[in-house]
């Protein structure tokens, strides 16, 4: 039989269950791995012996020879990637989360649609073997036709310390939703693999640890079509009894009209007829990879279907059914309220699709001119607090005419219409090193650009910001492009390095920003994720601090576009 050849984007922790599960199949060579961190690229291919690695998902796709890809990197990053992959007509398998949120899960089922590839969402949990077995078991009506109950209750006890999450999965702190998004998506995937289609949701959702962002508690109830009900009762937080509490990540009960099943954190199951003791149900599983080897069962599923043409169980139209009763969970917990998830996905279809880009550096102790302190603390004073001591033109920021004009106008005086409004993405790549941009770089969209227009010049050069190329390296603007955008008298010129032109030339630097922000050209410089950006045309906010009579300041800058651009 002939091999599958595929190339994995991504080698994060979740990948080693990727890579482990593929190199046990005989039918299957991974034949690159790509990461944005070469060192965890060539970390993955000298554990799991792959011939090449790969830092650009394009490069990787131009030079390799593929039969599928699989992607397994955060959500935030799913989109462009499925679009590069899919635009080469090759099938994916895609890691859950599937988007950041519903419109840009909508946005990737649009372009999945619309090129024609397979696509699997690597929803794995109902491919543990625990719940194949129930499933099973209900099947053959071993308690019963009548499905009456599912009570699942989780304890995984990873997320109470203050250090939750650094050292396995430390984004997850800092995700806006976490316990439903993250985890409890798998759940709300495998009740409807057990019990049918869900028609109603209420939920009560809670934060315990403070020091991350999204909840981390949560009790769910389902009401099925079929008449059953369901309850997910999960929190990070707490812990349970058992020693490896993420084997089965909890305990289940499956009620019936003609018994029990039960599901213990071991993996254990036992069958209890009405009436009757109950009694262990013997079944093969075993403590291998990620949850009973559920990781290897869900990538088999994929191999065996990619080759016989059968439909995913977990293809997109299937799994956008999970994700609009994932968003009903959250809005019913907002509101107090059960909520439909078929009222979810139309309101959604209805509404105008978009996502928003954070275009910020983080600001911390790392980042070159930024320094933050511990102030005050809950256990001494009875809250946290830091000091901020940041230069005025560090990270992400913004220059004001005073930045390099003795007399010119302050950031406090500054007018905000250039910081908000449509803006263009000119991408530039690839962009050598200490690259001199001309007028020629701009000749593309030369009859495109005019008076007010805000434009993003895209390098990617965010990728080198804590490396000494970043500042010392930087491609910049040449004062003949300086002078042709003032002619063009465009409102804002955004670009990636910390500066528009070198920072170690001194008569540079100052004839390219005077000849700028002397016509009243907003400057924002050390711009991120411009490559995140799928529109030639977004919206840009951009605000600064308000500092008497500045020079500059740091800014959160975002990008807001639509999913059907």
């Amino acid at each position: 039989m002939t091999k599958l050849r595929g190339l994995c984007i991504g080698a994060g922790y979740f990948a080693q269950y990727h890579l482990d599960a593929w190199q046990r199949m005989p039918d299957v060579e991974i034949v690159g791995i790509c990461d944005l961190a070469p060192q965890k690229a060539k970390q993955a291919s000298d554990q799991f012996g792959i011939a090449r690695t790969f830092s650009e998902t394009q490069s990787a796709l131009d030079e390799l020879t593929l039969d599928f890809v699989d992607i397994i990197t955060p959500p935030d990053t799913h989109l462009l990637l499925v679009e590069q992959v899919a635009e080469r007509g090759l099938p994916i398998i895609c890691q859950k989360p599937l988007a950041p949120d519903f419109a840009t899960a909508t946005a990737i089922r649009d372009v999945v649609a619309r090129t024609g590839v397979r696509f699997m969402v690597h929803e794995n949990f109902r491919f543990q073997p625990w719940h194949r077995e129930i499933k099973r078991l209900l099947d053959d009506g071993v308690i019963g036709r009548k499905l009456h109950n599912l009570h699942f209750r989780s304890r995984p006890g990873d997320g109470w310390s203050a250090d939750a999450y650094l050292d396995r999965q430390p984004y997850f702190r800092e995700m806006p939703r976490l316990l439903v998004h993250e985890t409890g998506v798998h759940f709300i995937d495998t009740f409807r693999f057990l019990a049918g289609e869900i028609e109603e949701v209420y939920a009560v959702l809670r934060r315990l640890n403070p020091v991350i962002r999204g909840e981390d508690a949560g009790l769910l109830t389902f009401r099925f079509a079929a008449g059953a009900v369901g309850v997910w009762d999960a929190n990070r937080y707490n812990e349970c009894n058992d020693p490896d509490p993420r084997y089965t990540f909890g305990e289940f009960l499956v009620e019936g009209d003609g018994g029990s099943i039960r599901l213990y954190l071991d993996g254990r199951i036992t069958v209890q007829p009405l009436g009757q003791d109950e009694r262990e149900h013997k079944y093969e599983h075993r403590r291998h990879g990620f949850g009973g080897d559920c990781v290897y069962h869900t990538q088999r599923h994929f191999v065996e279907h990619l080759r016989d043409g059968g439909e995913f169980e977990t293809n997109l139209p299937e799994y956008m059914k999970t994700l609009a009763i994932q968003e009903a969970v959250y809005q019913s917990a907002e509101q107090g309220s059960p909520v439909r998830p078929a009222d979810v996905a139309s309101v959604s279809a209805d509404r105008p699709a978009r996502r928003i880009i954070d275009l910020s550096l983080p600001i911390n102790n790392d980042l070159r001119g930024a320094e933050v302190a511990t102030k005050k603390t809950r256990a001494e004073h009875g809250w946290n607090a830091t000091t901020l001591t940041l230069y005025s033109h560090c990270g992400t920021h913004m220059d004001a005419p005073r930045h390099f004009i003795d007399d010119g106008t302050p950031l406090d005086e500054l007018s905000l219409d250039a910081c908000c409004g449509p803006a263009k993405v000119l991408d530039l790549t690839p962009v050598e090193p200490r690259e001199l941009l001309g007028v020629d770089r701009l000749a593309p969209w030369a009859d495109t650009i005019g008076p007010g227009d805000r434009l993003f010049l895209r390098t990617d050069w965010h990728r080198r910001a804590g490396t000494d190329a970043y500042r010392d390296e930087l491609p910049r603007v040449s004062i003949e492009l300086a002078r042709w955008l003032v002619e063009k008298r465009i409102a804002l010129l955004g670009v990636e390095p910390p500066s528009v032109a070198d920072v170690n030339n001194v008569a540079e630097l100052t004839e390219v920003h005077q000849t700028l922000l002397g016509a009243n050209v907003t400057i924002v410089e050390g711009l991120a994720h411009l490559d995140e950006i799928r529109c030639e045309e977004v919206e840009f906010v951009a605000l600064p601090l308000k500092i008497t009579d500045g020079d500059g300041s740091p800014v959160r800058a975002i990008a807001i576009e639509k999913t059907n651009c």
